[in-house]
């Protein structure tokens, strides 16, 4: 947990190009099982669960800027955070 709490560029931007990997699968299978017991429709396109599992790199963002005060390291995020958006506005539109 020590290691989070650096301030490098670097850092922030491996922690930026991880985290939409679990809250997508969180997303995919939160999606699945509500589609299956009938409760949901479920999200009609699959780009939609790309697009929120986005949602955790912008937490992360916060969290970094506001309550750890690392400049740095929420920097890498950003930078990872917009190339994402980018990424998927080329790909889906």
């Amino acid at each position: 947990m020590k290691q989070l709490k650096q301030n490098h560029f670097f850092l922030g931007v491996a922690i930026g190009f991880f985290t939409p990997l679990p809250v997508y699968g969180l997303l995919y299978l939160l999606n699945f099982l509500l589609q299956k017991t009938g409760l949901w429709h479920g999200l009609h396109q699959e780009q939609n669960i790309y697009l929120l599992s986005i949602i955790g790199n912008i937490l992360l963002l916060r969290v970094y800027f506001l309550n750890f005060k690392l400049e740095q390291t929420a920097k890498g995020i950003l930078i990872i955070t917009i190339v994402y958006i980018l990424l998927f506005f080329y790909l889906f539109f």
